[in-house]
């Protein structure tokens, strides 16, 4: 359904998990593996018990001086000491892999702080990402949508749009 200033679709919420990863393991490998495996094409990501990163690789948005019109620059960021997951969340949706074909792809966005006095940091996580000490999320499957994967409502961002499915399988 599309109305003034947004569209929104309706869902239905599916299988649900708590999530383990555990020291030296990448992260985002290991969501996305999870995905792969659960037969998984759209899911919420949501903390549940947080754990460390060493190191903590992030895409943070960041100015392009050279066009100033492409608001989603973005510029890898690695933080190589130990940190604490304070927040994250996202999305489990498809992208298609190089072969064409639908393949999940974890879109999470992440907070981690580091010791006293340090900074918090945030941004899109990425592969390399290595778990310290046991990391836990909430995944929750979302049913009854499709991607629409030719949609261009973010041109130039990864991200798709959906529409209504009876794709209610569990």
């Amino acid at each position: 359904m599309e109305q003034k200033g947004y569209k929104a679709v309706q869902c239905t919420r599916g299988r649900e998990w708590i999530l383990r990863i555990s020291t030296g393991q990448d992260v985002y490998d290991g969501i996305q593996q999870f995905a792969k495996d659960n037969n998984i094409r759209f899911a919420q990501i949501h903390t549940a018990f947080m754990g460390g990163f060493e190191p903590a690789r992030m895409l943070i948005w960041t100015p392009d001086s050279t066009n100033p019109d492409n608001w989603h620059h973005e510029t890898p960021m690695d933080i190589q000491n130990l940190t604490m997951l304070l927040s994250m969340g996202g999305f489990i949706h498809l992208r298609e892999n190089e072969e064409g074909k639908e393949e999940p792809f974890p879109a999470i966005h992440y907070i981690v702080g580091a010791a006293w006095n340090a900074p918090i940091w945030g941004g899109h996580l990425v592969q390399g990402t290595i778990a310290k000490g046991n990391m836990e999320v909430f995944i929750t499957e979302i049913l009854g949508i499709d991607p629409i994967m030719e949609d261009n409502v973010n041109i130039g961002a990864p991200e798709n749009w959906y529409i209504e499915s009876n794709s209610s399988v569990k």
